[in-house]
Formats: structure tokens, C-alpha cells, sequence
């Protein structure tokens, strides 16, 4: 996770406002309106579903990554139970980083290795949850990352405000050669991202105005290639670059790629997939992360801003036949608690009908003193913690109704106000205002929406 603006953690706890069911009594109604047929229905959004014409089969798998805190041994014992309830079975991916994000330093000195913290974290995934484990290859161990390291110059050999540095060009062949050490201990682990968002790794030549995109080419192949002679079988991805908008793009960055709601993309985000996809060995899927706020201003309509994710997804299928990956997503870590369910199923149906293939939830768990930034369950470190937040279900709930290979149908809906999305026997309904608002589907059934409720419901 990066230090960018639309991704930096809040600071105040946000309580989750609970949304229950609403429905309007006739007899409260004033007695001296009039209220004909034709005047209710006037407010009433109409959706059909064609089941007879199907628009596509699904890919989208979701999953989480685990952050600092996750279900940690050391939390409250009630709390974790009730956290890990949740967690298991609600998504397909789990994933970790090897260092940092909550594990130790693997090796802290060359060939000295270290995989205790690294250890609990995969069975935790593998074990515990019986998920489909992820390892991201980030980040370096210090001294392959500080010119100046010394054996005893840091705690434990590890100075954790350099964690986000890169490897030295002198070090790289030993961090693909960590990455093949890890691949081979965890030979029950398949999918491997490299790196995370060219994280230290802007061109710093004078007069270059772009990330360094030949340092990450150069490093994913060495790890590609390191990874590959030990473990045929492992499926490795990137380059995990964060697509960045601009509401008054500095020089360089203006893309034509661009909306109201979230400003322009930046051109030299997309650059690195480009070089990247010309000159990567192999590669069996593209990871990128992304969000709704620009780099320069937070995104003011918070639903809205959502299409950045489907004009993302729509230029990198363009450019590629690989599976896509977000790596991390986000919907503004400032918005309001009441609207996050809304705008990450609004998020969740622009992957779907993108034919992405992964979407992974950044940090499950509410980390400590942090308020709800999209979280699934609260802190399982103090006592009556891992309860589920709102967005626990729209995830828990797309997973069951909505997997990947479920045939999705067309439909139309008759104002901008909801959004849907069919299959033969589910339909998720999203309303994406701050307003009670009644539904028809298919001329039969009626469902009442609360304000930014996301609702799953059987088809007639």
C-alpha cells in the first residue's frame, strides 16, 4: 500500500450506520393527497431482465490481502473467532506480501533466513481459511536494499523506514533468487505478483519524467526466470503499477482516457503497462491497483467515480489477452461508511462485466486506530472486535450469488439511480443515492431500496 493520497489511511474512527429494510405504511399518508395508480408508479424504477439473451459468462474472482493486523494470534480470542468466521469461505484469493504487511524480514542477512512470520501468515491462508493463497514478491530485505547496511547496524538487521525501498541493481539476482527460495517453500502456493507499484522506482534522471519501467522489467524477468526453473507450475503476474488520475494533470500526464467525475488518467501509468507487456519473459496475468480519488483532489461524487474502474479495465483489455488483476482498489478511504457498500458493488459490476478476472480487498480487518476505509470486519485485537461491516456482505454475497462462470442477462433499468446487474436466478441491486428508492422487476416483484443499499434478490 502506498503513500498516495487516496490511499492514505484515516485517522478518526467511522462508526458503520446500519441500513435496515424501509417500507412505507399507506396510513401514514396525509388523507387530503391524492395518490393515484399512475402517480406512485412515477417514482418507481423499472427493471427488466431478459433471460432469454445472455450478455456474458463471468471470470471475476475476489479476494483479500492481509495487512499488519490480520487474525493475529496475539489479538482478543472471542474477537478472532468471530473474524475468522467471516473470512473463511467469503472469498476466493487470499494473499500476502513476504515482508512487510505483516510478516517479518525473511532474510536478514544473505542466507540467514527467517520464515517464521511468513510461516503463520501461509497457513493461515492455506490451513485456516482453505483458501487459494497468493504471495506477493514484496518487499526487499534491507540489505539488499541500503548501500550502507552492515551486519548489527539495525535491529534485527532491519531498518523497517527503508521496507519500501527497491533492490540495488547489485542485489537484484539475490531478491529473484529470495523469491525462488519462497516459491520452493511453499510449493502449495501458485499465484505470485511481483513487487507492488514500482514502489521506489521513479526515473530520477534529469529531465525523465516517468517511472522506471525498465528497472521493474529487468527485476520481474530476473524474478520470472528465477522462479520458473524451481517451480514450472507457479503463475506469475504484473507489474502492479496504480493507475493514477489527475484532475489538472502535471506535464507528461494527460492520457486520453478521462471523465468529470475522476479527472484524466496518467499516461505514464499506462506507459509501464505498455513497456512492460513488450518486454516482460512470459507473464500469466496483469496486476494493477487503482482508486476513485485523483492524485491532486478527492473524488466528490463518490459513485460516479467508480467508472474509473471500467475505463481502466477496458483500455488494458485492449492492450492485452491476459488475465486482469486488481491488485488493491479502492473507494476513497474518506468516504462516508453509509456509501462504501454502494460504491464497491458499484466497483464489483464494472469488474464483472469488464471481464476481470481477480479483485483483491486491501487489509480485511480494521487496522488499530484506523476507522472503517472499506474494512470487512472491525479490529479482532481488542475485546468485541471482528464484527462485520456492511461491506462484508456485498463481497460475501457477490461471492455466492455471482461467482466466476455464472452467465449474466441483459437488462435495462429505467432511471441512472440503480444499478444491476442478472443472472438466471439472482439479481444485485445497488441504489446509488441518498434515497428510498422503489423498484419493479419484471413487471412482478417489488424490492425497496434504502439509501446506497446493495441488495441480492431472487429472481421471479
Amino acid at each position: 500500500m502506498t503513500t498516495l493520497k487516496w490511499k492514505t489511511f484515516l485517522i478518526a474512527p467511522a462508526m458503520i450506520a446500519f441500513i435496515g429494510s424501509c417500507k412505507v405504511d399507506p396510513k401514514l399518508l396525509p388523507e387530503n393527497e391524492a395518490f393515484t395508480k399512475a402517480g406512485l408508479l412515477a417514482d418507481t424504477v423499472r427493471i427488466t431482465v431478459n433471460k432469454s439473451t445472455q450478455l456474458m459468462t463471468t471470470s471475476l474472482k475476489l479476494g483479500v490481502t492481509y495487512m499488519k493486523n490480520t487474525l493475529d494470534s496475539w489479538g482478543d480470542g472471542p474477537s478472532i473467532t468471530r473474524g475468522t468466521n467471516l473470512l473463511k469461505g467469503a472469498v476466493v484469493y487470499h494473499n500476502q506480501h513476504i515482508f512487510g504487511f505483516g510478516a517479518d524480514n525473511p532474510e536478514p542477512r544473505p542466507g540467514v533466513y527467517d520464515w517464521t512470520s511468513l510461516d503463520t501468515r501461509v497457513s493461515l491462508m492455506t490451513t485456516t481459511m482453505q483458501s487459494t493463497p497468493v504471495i506477493t514478491f514484496a518487499t526487499a530485505p534491507t540489505w539488499m536494499t541500503d548501500p550502507t547496511w552492515a551486519p548489527g547496524k539495525y535491529d534485527d538487521d532491519t531498518d523497517w523506514d527503508k521496507i519500501e525501498w527497491a533492490p540495488l541493481l547489485s542485489k537484484e539476482k539475490d531478491f529473484a533468487h529470495l523469491c525462488a527460495e519462497v516459491a520452493k517453500r511453499y510449493n502449495n502456493v501458485r499465484y505470485f505478483q511481483v513487487w507492488n507499484e514500482l514502489k521506489s522506482m521513479w526515473d530520477t534522471v534529469p529531465g525523465e519524467n516517468h517511472w522506471d519501467y525498465e528497472r521493474y522489467t529487468r527485476l520481474y524477468n530476473l524474478v520470472y526466470d528465477s522462479v520458473k526453473k524451481v517451480r514450472p507450475d507457479a503463475i506469475i503476474g504484473g507489474p502492479y503499477i496504480g493507475i493514477d488520475s489527475w484532475i489538472d494533470p502535471p506535464f507528461g500526464a494527460a492520457s486520453s482516457i478521462s471523465d468529470p467525475a475522476y479527472g484524466t488518467l496518467d499516461q505514464r501509468c499506462l506507459d509501464v503497462v505498455t513497456y512492460w507487456l513488450q518486454h516482460k519473459h512470459g507473464g500469466d496475468f496483469l496486476c494493477v491497483d487503482g482508486g476513485i480519488d485523483s492524485n491532486d483532489e478527492d473524488a466528490t461524487d463518490i459513485i460516479g467515480a467508480t467508472k474509473k474502474f471500467k475505463d481502466i479495465s477496458t483500455w488494458l483489455h485492449s492492450q492485452t489477452d491476459l488475465p486482469v488483476w486488481w491488485s488493491e482498489d479502492y473507494v476513497g478511504l474518506n468516504t462516508d461508511t453509509t456509501k462504501q457498500p454502494a460504491a464497491l458493488g458499484c466497483m464489483l459490476v464494472y469488474h464483472a462485466l469488464g471481464g476481470d478476472a481477480v479483485s483483491l480487498r486491501w487489509s480485511p480487518e480494521q487496522q488499530e486506530g484506523d476507522g472503517n476505509v472499506s474494512n470487512f470486519f472491525s479490529s479482532t485485537l481488542v475485546p468485541n472486535g471482528g464484527k462485520p461491516f456492511n461491506n462484508y456482505y456485498v463481497y460475501k454475497d457477490f461471492n455466492t450469488y455471482f461467482p466466476a462462470g455464472t452467465k449474466l442477462y441483459t437488462t435495462t433499468v429505467s432511471a441512472t439511480s440503480v444499478m444491476v446487474m442478472a443472472s438466471q436466478t439472482k439479481i444485485m441491486l445497488i441504489n446509488k443515492t441518498a434515497s428510498l428508492q422503489k423498484t419493479k422487476i419484471n413487471s412482478t416483484l417489488a424490492v425497496n431500496l434504502n439509501p446506497y443499499q446493495v441488495k441480492y434478490v431472487t429472481l421471479p
